[in-house]
């Protein structure tokens, strides 16, 4: 809040202790016509309590308007927290089948170099992306990786179209992928940190829910390629 803001909102107060102050000042400094000063402070005591009843009733009218707005962004922070575990699900999926590939393949075993990877996409936001200017409510850290996480899923759907439109899949882009994936995960992490940082989602045979969090770091991680002879 700048000084300019905080004097705005509180004037009223300000001179409600003025004209308190000028009251009493008028009461116990006259030293004649007690009446006429009696009558000067207490029209100073009126105007004192109009401006009162004006700086509380305009405190609570900033204090609704802050509570909406809170109210307002647990709402959003909600229905985009529900879109992002979507995207999480659909790029933990996305990299089981890529690492998949690239175990086979340093294994020496066959993975079709044509694949259509038009179902694990990363998944779109629609939500998210509908708000407009209504998620500059969210604070600039929420923005920025909510930016960040579109940018760098738009980068993985355009090579994952790549490979659907007829490019090799082989070692070397299966591990491209896999790092494009994993990048994705560790920028949606991030976001999860700034939009619902204690929501947990349960696994299939897990046996409790776990942070989103710690989920995606840990699925974001190379694959594991067995040493030769295991």
């Amino acid at each position: 809040m700048t000084i300019k803001s905080c004097i705005m909102n509180h004037i009223d107060l300000v001179l409600f202790v003025v004209l308190v102050a000028g009251g009493w000042y008028i009461l116990i400094c006259s030293e004649q016509d007690r009446a006429a000063a009696a009558g000067l402070a207490g029209a100073l005591f009126g105007g004192a309590a109009l401006l009162l009843g004006n700086w509380i009733n305009r405190a609570n009218d900033r204090s609704k308007a802050a509570q909406e707005q809170a109210d307002q962004v647990e709402k959003l922070k909600t229905l985009i927290a529900a879109e992002l575990v979507d995207v999480a699900c659909g790029l933990m999926n996305s990299k089981q089948l890529v690492d998949a590939a690239i175990v086979s393949l340093n294994a020496g075993g066959h993975v079709d170099e044509s694949l259509d990877m038009s179902a694990y996409r990363p998944r779109q936001m629609p939500f998210t992306d509908s708000l407009g200017a209504k998620v500059l409510v969210m604070g600039t850290g929420a923005i920025d990786a909510i930016v960040m996480l579109r940018s760098n899923l738009a980068v993985t759907r355009q090579r994952m179209d790549e490979v659907t439109a007829g490019a090799r899949f082989g070692l070397l882009k299966a591990t491209s992928l896999s790092s494009s994936l994993g990048h994705d995960m560790g920028v949606l992490a991030e976001t999860f940190e700034h939009v619902a940082p204690d929501r947990k989602l349960l696994l299939p045979d897990a046996g409790e829910p776990e942070l989103v969090t710690e989920i995606l770091k840990r699925a974001a991680k190379p694959p594991v390629i067995p040493a030769a002879g295991q």
